[in-house]
């Protein structure tokens, strides 16, 4: 079953403009219309009803009316509360958008290669999810990033600062594990790992227990280090590892702890070798600008946006124009996937 719809909410808007309120018990209260039995079926029908046919009586009416039967009408797709020049205010370009209640919280947060596109695709979205979200929303808003990846990475992390009603994913703060090196009283250097928090300088850095542990595994079977001494295991006198066996006697007294700590030295320098600093190039939001992506001992540290005759040789070049943001679990996975499909984009530093 499928009809032209018609809103008395945007019809009121459009007909008799100048009213604080647009809402059915404000609206017709102004308007001397009875309202008995609110918010039960009769009484607000009823109500829309007289409404109506108020409409129906005003000044170009019938022009209005067809107007708003036209399929193609924005008028017959906007949210009821949502004013036209709030979606026309909307650009065509690759960015953040936001919608906003009536008090102007943030309650969704998007990216998109074309916004005004994708936010008309929320509109035209029928679920009861989109339906609830859209009759909320009296305001837009927006912020061009100039390209995708920025959009994706600006997206990630305003979810995880306004928590947005309407966003179901990335609002989880995953926990991050530190991998760190510290030397005990006999002087044999240890690997451990921590929660972040509790690790100001981590050498690497892991999302759970399990990924941390692989890590401390793969050290230990590549340098024949001792589980013991890598917190593999935990209150034992010589280590027994059930799949690494490659321990050469340091905690059974059978090495030298200069010749265990030099292997030590070994793996934290493999790490190091690895850690690169680089920066991903893309468009910027005019084309008197370009945007970067820089990702500083492989972890994401920000973006921004320089001007097109500034050469970029260095970090220095670019740390005025750095917005720095928290390298997390999906901006690690955003860049990754980035750095897959585009490998031509990025240049060390």
């Amino acid at each position: 079953f499928s009809r032209k719809k018609l809103c008395t909410v945007r019809l009121s808007r459009k007909l008799l403009p100048g009213y604080n309120s647009y809402s059915l018990g404000k609206l017709t209260s102004a308007l001397g219309i009875p309202l008995t039995d609110r918010h039960r079926a009769r009484g607000d029908a009823h109500a829309t009803v007289l409404l109506f046919h108020k409409l129906l009586r005003t000044e170009n009416a019938e022009i209005v009316f067809k107007q708003f039967l036209n399929a193609k009408s924005q008028e017959a797709t906007l949210p009821p509360g949502l004013p036209k020049e709030e979606f026309l205010k909307l650009p065509t370009t690759p960015g953040v958008y936001y919608f906003k209640d009536q008090k102007g919280k943030i309650i969704y947060v998007g990216k998109a290669k074309n916004i005004k596109k994708r936010v008309l695709g929320h509109f035209y979205d029928k679920k009861t999810k989109e339906l609830v979200l859209c009759a909320e929303t009296a305001s837009l808003d927006y912020e061009e990033t100039g390209n995708e990846l920025i959009a994706l990475l600006k997206e990630s992390a305003e979810i995880k600062h306004y928590y947005p009603k309407y966003n179901s994913a990335q609002k989880r703060s995953i926990q991050q594990y530190g991998i760190f090196t510290y030397v005990d009283r006999n002087g044999i250097y240890h690997l451990a790992f921590n929660k972040i928090k509790m690790t100001p300088n981590p050498i690497a850095v892991c999302y759970s227990p399990t990924e941390a542990r692989q890590y401390l595994e793969n050290l230990c079977s590549t340098f024949e280090l001792c589980t013991k001494y890598c917190h593999l295991q935990e209150n034992v006198d010589v280590c027994s590892h059930y799949k690494i066996k490659q321990c050469l006697g340091i905690c059974s007294d059978l090495e030298m702890v200069a010749a265990y700590n030099q292997r030590v030295q070994e793996a934290l320098q493999s790490i190091k070798d690895v850690a690169t600093t680089m920066v991903i190039k893309t468009n910027g939001r005019t084309l008197d600008e370009n945007g970067f992506v820089v990702i500083r001992e492989n972890n994401y540290a920000g973006y921004g946006f320089a001007p097109a005759e500034v050469a970029i040789e260095d970090m220095a070049d670019l740390e005025m124009f750095i917005t720095p943001q928290k390298n997390t679990l999906e901006t690690q996975r955003i860049v990754e996937s980035y750095l897959r499909k585009n490998p031509t984009a990025v240049f060390a530093l």
